[in-house]
């Protein structure tokens, strides 16, 4: 069978941008008559956001433990590879990790074995336009790489913004050369579907990344580097029926937990848990289902926002932990798993 003229856009976006959100509106909206797929390319080993796209009818192929700096060729092919083959998509979405460099994703996707097969389509990326006075998120490279790569750029979870933050987002995005295609505010994972079939930019896919912008952050990455660093990946059992998946990559690390459907934290103890999770310097991001005093949670937290949804579908307890590199990492992972058994 001849795979032809599939459409395929790369959703992206720094952690807690609201990725899954958009993507579950999108499906919502998809054409009645087209068939749409969704690849997920998380840094972490458990898998959480293809378990949160779980309920919207697609076909959901998730890739774990991606590499930082670029693409894990072959488990990425091969998760690709399969969608295309089992699903038969009209179009495929894919998410990579949040704190992931897309470029080399899009890059991919144009190699001369997809010639025909991909139609490569605009790359959207989200921003929490809050951010961009945070020298956390504007310190990251993989913050402004996400950024620069994008031919469509949206200003997410913009019903929560303060006065003067979207007018500030907008005079950031028109500072880009080439020009984005669309500059957008969107609330509530809103987004319009037309904006799916805007073409690449033509030097979207070629540009050095060497520029300074009016927010006095200067990044210079190199995406053609030699990958030479190696990430390490470990596994525990820190309790019965629970295994803990630690991943370390050049200046990042997860801690991710599969749980058993009998394990469960008292309320107490998860909000214990998040105020010490939210109070460590190298923390960024707390996201997955877990079962809270009898009733499964979806949880995502960040430093600075926490969302908690009811999530009956789920059975069993898979969360996962985001932080920065850090000397004490050991010491994380023991005390978050003396606080969560």
């Amino acid at each position: 069978m001849q795979y032809k003229g599939i459409k395929v856009n790369v959703i992206t976006g720094f952690l807690g941008s609201g990725k899954t959100s958009l993507i579950k509106q999108l499906l919502a909206n998809a054409p009645a008559n087209e068939t749409w797929a969704v690849l997920v390319n998380e840094f972490g080993e458990v898998g959480i956001d293809g378990d949160l796209l779980a309920d919207t009818g697609v076909a959901i192929k998730q890739v774990p433990g991606g590499c930082l700096c670029c693409v894990s060729s072959a488990a990425f092919s091969v998760g690709l590879n399969e969608l295309i083959k089992t699903a038969k998509p009209d179009r495929i979405l894919i998410e990579p990790t949040g704190i992931g460099h897309p470029h080399q994703i899009v890059a991919q996707l144009s190699a001369a074995h997809y010639h025909n097969v991909l139609e490569v389509c605009a790359t959207l990326c989200l921003v929490d336009a809050r951010n961009l006075s945070n020298p956390r998120y504007l310190g990251h490279p993989a913050f402004f790489d996400q950024i620069d790569d994008a031919d469509i750029l949206i200003a997410s979870k913009a019903d929560t913004y303060e006065d003067g933050i979207a007018q500030r987002f907008i005079d950031f995005a028109k500072q880009f050369d080439p020009a984005k295609a669309v500059i957008a505010l969107s609330a509530h994972g809103e987004c319009d579907p037309a904006w799916l079939d805007v073409p690449r930019l033509a030097s979207s896919t070629d540009h050095d990344h060497d520029h300074d912008h009016d927010h006095d952050h200067d990044h210079d990455h190199d995406h053609d580097h030699e990958h030479q660093h190696s990430a390490k990946t470990f596994t525990s059992q820190p309790a019965p029926g629970a295994v803990c998946y630690l991943k370390r990559d050049l200046e990042m690390g997860s801690i991710g937990w599969v749980i058993e459907p009998q394990w469960q934290l008292s309320q107490a103890r998860f909000t214990q848990l998040l105020e010490w999770l939210t109070a460590q310097p190298s923390f960024w991001r707390f996201k997955g289902t877990l079962q809270v005093d009898g009733h499964m949670k979806q949880v995502n937290v960040t430093s600075t926002e926490s969302y908690e949804t009811r999530s009956d579908d789920s059975l069993s307890s898979r969360f996962e932990c985001i932080f920065s590199e850090s000397s004490d990492f050991d010491e994380l992972q023991a005390e978050l798993n003396k606080q969560l058994f």
